[in-house]
């Protein structure tokens, strides 16, 4: 579908599943020429895809997708070309998996308290040196035999109406805002998060609007924070709604930018690479290169 894809992530997110360099091998693999590596509030894993990336003709972009808020709305900013030593960016990054980690623990009691049965020692196996996340307990709970009739759990099994991507899937029914195990984090506000991409250099986008924002006024009032630019093409976008957000970029005079958001087997039909960018890819990279060149920002050549 096109060379460009500027949202990935690596098993370093706390939901990815494919190491930095293996994430670039498959860029390659797939077509794609001009790349991000935006792993969830960590950029341990981007000197990695950057160096094999370089090895396999894969131009990369440092970046970073930050959860945050704003007021009570889950956002999510991405960040180009950020100097991924800055020691404010760091200390903010930090501070954030410390909150998921908390968070983790807390949801696994608030599936629990549902009568849903798994297996901590194997969830915290799967989650490894990242915080516990909700596809972490999917992965368990959805073996357990003690389960398949479990009202939540029915529609996620072989055959049900969520069982398309049954791990991401368990997160937007049992575990997202509203829903019965849904366990609030304390993070960092939009306006925060935009300011710590700032600091550290880097252009900061509204990832995936069609997805966060529920309302127009609500667009208007995030799209008056200082972002540089918006995510209109996305996995999750219909044509029309990316050209909505093409739409309100360029009123705004805001870089466009797109990507897959691609994880691996929790988002299993999100594939990198395949953004159906409308014939927008070119003039969409060569505004971003231009803008990264400004800026003397981080990519490899």
């Amino acid at each position: 579908m096109g060379q460009t894809d500027l949202h990935l992530h690596s098993s370093v997110s706390i939901d990815g599943e494919i190491s930095p360099r293996g994430l670039a091998e498959r860029c390659r693999q797939q077509g794609v020429t001009l790349a991000a590596l935006t792993d969830h509030n960590d950029v341990s894993g981007t000197v990695e895809f950057m160096w094999r990336s370089a090895q396999l003709g894969v131009r990369a972009i440092s970046g970073v997708e930050l959860d945050c808020t704003y007021g009570a709305q889950p956002l999510h900013i991405l960040g180009y070309g950020i100097d991924i030593a800055n020691p404010t960016l760091l200390r903010a990054l930090h501070e954030a998996r410390e909150q998921f980690a908390t968070a983790g623990a807390q949801l696994m009691d608030a599936v629990a308290a549902l009568g849903i049965q798994f297996d901590r020692d194997e969830v915290r196996y799967l989650a490894g040196k990242n915080a516990i996340c909700a596809e972490d307990i999917a992965q368990s709970a959805l073996h357990q035999p003690e389960n398949r009739s479990h009202p939540l759990i029915v529609s996620l099994l072989p055959g049900g109406a969520l069982s398309d991507q049954p791990l991401v899937n368990f997160y937007w029914s049992v575990c997202a805002p509203g829903k019965p195990a849904y366990t609030p984090i304390a993070m960092m506000s939009a306006a925060q998060a935009i300011a710590h991409i700032h600091d550290a250099g880097g252009i900061a986008v509204l990832a995936h609007p069609g997805v966060s924002i529920t309302d127009f006024k609500l667009l208007d009032d995030v799209l008056h924070l200082p972002l540089d630019g918006v995510e209109a093409f996305s996995s999750y976008h219909t044509a029309e709604q990316a050209a909505f957000y093409v739409k309100q970029a360029e009123k705004r005079n805001l870089l466009i930018t797109g990507g897959s958001d691609f994880h691996g087997r929790i988002k299993p039909n999100i594939e990198l690479g395949t953004v159906d960018w409308l014939e927008y890819e070119i003039p969409v990279r060569n505004a971003l290169l231009q803008a990264l060149g400004q800026y003397n920002l981080y990519t490899t050549e």
